[in-house]
């Protein structure tokens, strides 16, 4: 989400095309952070963004989230991406811990 506010927060709230205003969105947001980190042949089809949330003027609320995903996104993709989040950490989270569990050789 930093990184996604980190982009919106510096395109201007709306640009000149053909002479009209046009609002900058999200969709444009998570397109230009995608065209920035793969390549600008790189085409996005579809996102699904997650955010951690609680509130803030309650001392000890629970935490919630939020999810937003761009316009048209049938519910399947959007679940297919979500699970797709997960393995990720999921296997990330594996791989660091086996690696830190690793005995090194003894120094002789």
């Amino acid at each position: 989400m930093s990184v996604v506010a980190c982009i919106l927060s510096n395109l201007p709230p709306s640009t000149e095309v053909d002479g009209e205003h046009v609002e900058n969105t999200m969709d444009e947001a998570v397109t230009q952070f995608i065209k920035a980190k793969y390549g600008d042949s790189m085409m996005t089809t579809g996102w699904t963004l997650v955010v951690s949330t609680a509130e803030g003027a309650l001392k000890g609320a629970p935490n919630g989230f939020v999810m937003i995903h761009n316009e048209g996104l049938p519910q399947h993709t959007q679940l297919g991406l979500l699970q797709s989040g997960v393995n990720s950490v999921t296997q990330d989270q594996m791989f660091q811990s086996l690696g830190r569990a690793r005995r090194k050789p003894p120094p002789f």
